[in-house]
Parts: structure tokens; C-alpha cells; sequence
């Protein structure tokens, strides 16, 4: 088997996770830790003789850093969006980035579904009323069921096909848009349905995105698509916080526009403590933590070395990013 040297370049990695890293370290291979905070200038040094390096931020990655990485031949990302690395200047190197797959896909699914009852069932506001002793408050029978409801899937891949099979379970009916051509067979199991974005957007109950977020979908949800949406309709993101305009979905969380969101990403992360997003009882918004669970880091890391290993045995990058 091929040896090589692997760096990890990350703020920091608790016990278990590194445990676990190192568990499926095959003998012979050369690893060490790289954190970002401590300059550029020592960040290229540390990675000039790095063949593999794995990422595990999302804090921005400068081209600079990088530079001196002249035996690089595989960057790893042990989660989904590579927008954090300078993704121009990597692909014009013709360096291979990959990401972990569908290796999360389940935990980012379940923790959609959790905002999706969560806003339906006002779990928040409800949970606030009792710990401030007004058992059940003004409740006013203004809860919801996800049975029946119309769930809009943007993107329809790895976590989408999953939040659709658990949506179907609760007796939802899946609709979804995607660019990309789904056969038959894979979205026969939960009876989805194609349509176009604006039908999607003007039908659906629940609008929930699943794309990456590149040039061609930054801001895909502004102030005119939102204002197609139901005025009853909830929006779930846990992609990425850019594919909202941030702004735009606050004008229309202020105006009615929309019932509410369940948000896991936001575009500016940390948010701001005094956003208009953290105070209102509409939204649930939790610290970009959906793929998070630990099975699900425990498959992201097993993903990271086998891909690290196929690339050291000569063969293609299996996730790998090309935009």
C-alpha cells in the first residue's frame, strides 16, 4: 500500500473525532495538524512538503497559503460546500478537490425534517411559553401537521432524495425542482414530481433547499421568488446560507410574505448577535450543524482517508468538486 503525508488544516478537532482520524490512519503514513490561526506566512511553510491535505473549516482558505504546496495531489474536505477554497485557483493548478459524498446526507435530512416540525408545530415559541409559566400560552391552535402538506424540493441528490423518503413517511407530498435529470426509478419509491422552480415555489407548503452553493445559485431565493411562496409557506435552508437573500427573506418574514423559516445556515456565520433573524418567533435558526451527528462525522472521516488512499493508488477522486 502506498504511504504519503497528510495535513489536517483545522481550528481544532475534539478527542473522539481525532481518535477516530487516527484509527484509520494506515501504517506508514505521515500526519500532522495545521491551524489556520496562526498566519499565513507559517500555514505555507507547514504545508510545502503536504501531498494530502484535508480540510475540516469553513472559514475561508487564501490561494496564498497554498502556494507552496508544489506536491499537492489531493484536497480533502471532510463535509459538503468547498466554497471556503479558493476554488478558481485550485482547478487552474489541476489539483483534485473532493468532498465526503453522501457520507452526511442522512443527518443533514433528519435535521431538516426536525425544522420543518419545529416550525410547524411552533416548538419554540411553545417551549418559551411553559418556562415562563403559561402553561400552553396563547396557543390558539396555531400548529401544524406535516401530514398532507406539499414539500418543495430544490435539488434533488443525495440529501434531497433523503428528506423526500422522510417527508413521504409522515404522508407529504413530494415535489422538486433540479437541473439535473432524475430517473424514474429514484424517486418512484416516494411518488416525487418534477416541476419547474416557480410552480414549486407557488405550491409548495414547505420550500427546502438542497443545491451547493455556487455562482450559478448564490441568491437563487430573492425578494421575487419569495414573494411567489404561500403566504401560510415555510422555507428550510441547510445548505448553504448564501442561496437566500438574506435581506430579502427578512422583508418578507416582516411583511407576511411567508409563515416562517427553519434555517441551519446563514450568510454570515457567526450571525450577527442583533439580526432581525434571531429575534423572531417565526424562525428557528440553529449553528450550521445539521450533517453533525456523530455517525455522521464517523462516516465523513472514513470517507476522507478512503479517498485519500484511492488517490494515492492512482485512481480518480471519488465527490469530486469541479466547479
Amino acid at each position: 500500500m502506498a504511504t504519503g503525508k497528510l495535513a489536517i488544516l483545522t481550528t481544532s478537532m475534539d478527542p473522539e473525532s481525532w481518535e477516530l482520524f487516527m484509527a484509520n490512519k494506515p501504517n506508514g503514513w505521515q500526519v500532522k495538524v495545521v491551524n489556520p490561526d496562526d498566519g499565513e506566512e507559517k500555514v505555507a511553510k507547514e504545508l510545502e512538503d503536504t501531498q494530502y491535505l484535508v480540510t475540516t473549516l469553513s472559514g475561508p482558505v487564501s490561494s496564498k497559503v497554498l502556494e507552496t504546496a508544489k506536491q499537492l495531489k489531493l484536497i480533502q474536505h471532510a463535509g459538503q460546500g468547498c466554497e471556503h477554497l479558493p476554488m478558481k485557483w485550485i482547478l487552474e493548478k489541476g489539483i483534485p478537490v473532493a468532498c465526503v459524498g453522501g457520507a452526511n446526507a442522512l443527518g443533514v435530512a433528519e435535521h431538516t425534517v426536525l425544522l420543518m416540525l419545529a416550525c410547524l408545530r411552533r416548538l419554540l415559541p411553545l417551549n418559551q411559553s411553559i418556562l415562563e409559566g403559561k402553561f400552553r400560552g396563547n396557543f390558539e391552535w396555531k400548529t401544524h401537521e406535516l401530514y398532507d402538506r406539499t414539500v418543495g424540493i430544490v435539488g434533488f441528490g443525495n440529501i434531497g432524495r433523503r428528506v423526500a423518503k422522510l417527508c413521504y413517511a409522515f404522508g407529504a407530498n413530494i415535489i422538486y425542482f433540479d437541473e439535473i435529470f432524475i430517473p424514474d426509478a429514484v424517486r418512484a419509491d416516494f411518488k416525487a414530481r418534477l416541476v419547474s422552480l416557480d410552480e414549486l415555489l407557488s405550491t409548495s407548503d414547505i420550500v427546502t433547499l438542497h443545491v451547493p452553493l455556487l455562482e450559478s445559485t448564490r441568491g437563487m431565493l430573492g425578494w421575487a421568488q419569495l414573494n411567489k411562496m404561500k403566504p401560510s409557506a415555510y422555507i428550510i435552508n441547510t445548505s448553504r446560507g448564501g442561496i437566500i437573500d438574506q435581506d430579502a427573506l427578512i422583508r418578507a418574514l416582516n411583511e407576511k410574505r411567508i409563515a416562517g423559516a427553519g434555517l441551519d445556515v446563514l450568510e454570515q456565520e457567526p450571525p450577527d448577535p442583533k439580526s432581525p433573524l434571531l429575534q423572531m418567533a417565526n424562525v428557528v435558526v440553529t449553528p450550521h450543524m445539521a450533517g453533525l451527528a456523530w455517525e455522521t462525522r464517523e462516516a465523513n472521516l472514513k470517507t476522507v482517508w478512503s479517498n485519500v488512499l484511492r488517490v494515492s493508488e492512482r485512481k480518480e477522486a471519488l465527490h469530486r468538486v469541479r466547479e
